[in-house]
């Protein structure tokens, strides 16, 4: 049951309207940007919605039960969306963004609004250094999700994360950050490579955020080599922007899965969220079993395998 404000609900029943349809776009640090069906722009709440015929208007199908909007996706067939440049897209700043459409009666934006709907903002794409955002998924499309957890003999906890979720690490990942500075040419052939020769008992796996430069955004990136010998260091993964000498960055140990490191390293072991004594298949190249396969009987808390007599 939708919430219709009565004022704006007399309007509607009038039988002659000037409704409009307006879209919020939310980043995850808070920014808000709106866009509006109508001709001209619309300030509402607060917020500027810029005019534009940006997006399908197709009808919502919504009841009273749990079952997933046949409508569960809006497509975006303007390119630009005001306020939100290809920088932003390629740094990931529109990663984990939400929306929400409305109506309002737009000759007296007092009535309120009808909410239609809202949800997940799917893959952004820059080309030309033109925005597009293909579709908006509605929060009831992450029913269609498979929610659970499967056996793995490696840790299914996202390192950093409170221990009290249903996921959760407990490590402070936080406090292992250390602040350092680009201070040599970097390369992009075959993967990022820069240097800093502040760099010193870091070895991967390890995360990069990027702090100042170009590259600046909250993503963090795999580190594949750290030599404390050179200082250099070398990405898994490519970066939106060239690299640059005085660019900063922050790095810090990241986490293999391994029981072993969760209890060595970081003595988070009542927190291990795997099963590393699940026995393994007879696959040769299962890990840690025995080569011509056989079953194994499952591994010690040193992760070596323990074979069957």
């Amino acid at each position: 049951m939708r919430n219709i404000p009565a004022a704006l609900k007399a309007h509607i029943d009038s039988g002659v309207t000037t409704l409009c349809r307006l879209l919020k776009i939310r980043l995850e640090d808070g920014r808000e940007f709106g866009m509006t069906t109508l001709d001209r722009d619309v300030e509402y709440q607060g917020l500027s919605y810029k005019a534009m015929n940006g997006f399908d208007t197709s009808i919502i199908s919504t009841d009273e039960s749990f079952s997933v909007d046949n409508a569960e996706g809006y497509s975006l067939f303007a390119a630009y969306v005001p306020g939100i440049e290809a920088d932003m897209v390629y740094r990931g700043e529109l990663d984990n963004a939400t929306w929400e459409m409305m109506i309002v009666n737009y000759s007296d934006l007092t009535h309120g609004h009808i909410l239609l709907d809202r949800g997940d903002v799917g893959e952004v794409k820059a080309v030309r250094d033109t925005v597009f955002i293909p579709e908006l998924l509605s929060f009831t499309a992450r029913l269609r999700q498979t929610i659970g957890l499967v056996d793995s003999r490696t840790c299914r906890a996202r390192f950093g994360s409170p221990a009290n979720s249903q996921t959760g690490c407990g490590v402070d990942a936080e406090a292992l950050w250390e602040s350092h500075t680009v201070t040599a040419e970097a390369s992009e052939e075959p993967n990022v490579t820069f240097f800093s020769n502040t760099v010193a008992g870091i070895t991967p796996p390890a995360r990069v955020k990027w702090t100042g430069g170009d590259n600046t955004s909250t993503r963090l990136y795999q580190v594949e080599v750290v030599d404390e010998s050179t200082g250099q260091i070398t990405l898994l993964e490519p970066l939106p922007f060239p690299v640059s000498i005085n660019d900063t960055f922050d790095i810090r140990p990241d986490c293999d899965k391994r029981f072993a490191t969760c209890r060595d390293t970081y003595d988070n072991m009542l927190n291990f969220k795997g099963e590393n004594l699940i026995p393994t298949g007879e696959a040769v190249d299962t890990p840690g079993t025995a080569t011509g396969g056989g079953f194994t009987g499952g591994y010690t808390d040193n992760d070596e395998p323990i074979q069957q007599q």
